[in-house]
């Protein structure tokens, strides 16, 4: 594979908010059985609107390989950029799964028809292998006040975790997929917000060990008018009133046993699901605290987590608790219960500015961090040795004209050893456009 391919899928809407490449979609691009999806926004412009697509192709394949699917039934209308999509594949039954558009909303599910994902054929690739818009999972009531739903693969099961309430104010549930029966589980409120909103970094499924584990960020509330309203709809803007400023700490929990018992940093006891007594993590509590942070400190939410091959939990946030901005590497080895920190230096990130990703390269032992410049429209790629005490961090790959966050392809770069990252770029034409840019990790390695 070379060094670097493009392939381009389509137009970016031209909404004033971006409903394409937002770090929160943990599961927009991922790969199955080496077929590589991607779910995105497409416009129609007759009515302005949007609809709901989804793009594959086999992950060695030419980037101009791609078979396309848009759901013409739904109409994406609210210009709000928490109304992304997210999708998931169960390898138990090959069933591919989407949720999209919602911010504090009903949810919006579909599901393929068994074994979709296991079928290459182009003629397979329609609409009418998908079912009709859902309000529930499969097996469960109705959800509602739903926002960031997200698919984690786990063996042949899959996870299905979003937030139900409004920010500053809303809790994490947790339900898991049964290929054999083709309906969920409610697992429960997993982790629970008390006058705050825990953010995670993303839900991560480790199968060596079938450990889950979450990292988050905690918003406390803020009072606002409107607040104890029921027909406010001030939460539901772009921007609320409880803002990034009262962000604080990084926090960490795992599960060992298909998110019933859930245990610190430190593998003590904290919460249980799934019984009369049985209550969710508190997500302030002091026994899952990795780092303190102080609310004012620019520590963002949502940034970026990876499992690695090993068991070891990688994040990537920002903070600015020494006089500058700057973006950070947080790490727990598996066999240490210590959180070490990395700085890294001459890329400076803005307090609000987009988000990147990490990922570790278990043959080079190495990590990658795709960062978006938080000044210019450029894109960043770090590699920084973990074999080395103190690895240096080392720019590998950079370029202008990109927008948005990077999504990474975890299955792809875990696989294959390909580094493939969902964007946005601008073209010369004034338009904007999803693109796949695909990279051979051992040559960013040299």
């Amino acid at each position: 594979m070379a060094l670097f391919s493009i392939a381009t899928l389509g137009d970016d809407p031209n909404t004033t908010h971006r409903l394409n490449a937002c770090a929160y979609q943990q599961s927009a691009i991922t790969t199955f059985d080496g077929i590589q999806y991607v779910a995105f926004y497409t416009s129609r412009e007759a009515s302005g609107g949007r609809r709901v697509t989804i793009a594959r192709h086999h992950i060695k394949d030419a980037p101009s390989d791609w078979q396309y699917l848009t759901f013409e039934d739904y109409e994406q209308t609210t210009d709000d950029g928490h109304n992304t999509i997210s999708i998931g594949i169960c390898a138990g039954d090959g069933t591919i799964h989407v949720s999209f558009d919602h911010h504090c909303d009903t949810l919006r599910y579909r599901i393929s028809r068994p074994g979709l994902a296991d079928d290459p054929n182009k003629s397979s690739w329609t609409t009418e292998n998908f079912g009709t818009i859902l309000d529930h999972l499969p097996g469960c009531n109705t959800l509602v006040d739903v926002t960031y739903p997200r698919f984690i693969p786990a063996g042949k099961q899959m996870y299905f975790e979003c937030r139900i309430g409004k920010a500053g104010a809303g809790s994490d549930i947790l339900y898991c997929y049964d290929p054999d029966t083709a309906q969920f589980a409610y697992l429960g409120t997993y982790l629970v917000g008390r006058k705050c909103n825990p953010y995670p970094n993303g839900l991560s499924y480790h199968l060596p060990t079938g450990c889950l584990h979450v990292t988050w960020t905690n918003r406390h509330f803020i009072d606002y008018e409107g607040a104890n309203d029921g027909a406010s709809t001030a939460h539901k803007a772009q921007a609320g009133p409880n803002g990034p400023e009262n962000n604080e700490g990084l926090y960490h929990a795992c599960s060992r046993d298909n998110g019933v018992s859930w245990y610190g940093s430190e593998q003590q006891p904290v919460a249980t699901l799934l019984s009369r007594l049985g209550t969710g993590l508190d997500s302030q509590d002091r026994r899952l605290l990795a780092r303190e942070i102080p609310r004012n400190s620019g520590i963002m939410n949502q940034e970026a987590q990876y499992v690695d091959a090993n068991g070891a939990v990688h994040v990537l946030n920002r903070e600015n608790t020494s006089g500058k901005e700057t973006w950070v590497h947080y790490y727990r080895s598996p066999s240490s219960d210590q959180w070490d920190s990395f700085a890294l230096p001459d890329i400076y990130p803005t307090p609000t500015g987009p988000r990147g990703k990490v990922v570790h390269s278990e043959k080079l032992d190495a990590v990658f961090f795709i960062l978006p410049s938080n000044t210019e429209r450029e894109l960043i790629i770090i590699r920084r040795s973990m074999a080395e005490t103190r690895g240096e961090a080392q720019v590998v790959w950079r370029e202008l004209g990109y927008t948005g966050e990077p999504l990474v392809d975890e299955e792809a770069f875990a696989q294959f050893g390909v580094l493939s990252i969902l964007m946005l770029k601008d073209m010369d034409d004034g338009k904007r456009k999803v693109v796949v840019l695909q990279f051979d990790i051992n040559q960013l390695a040299q």
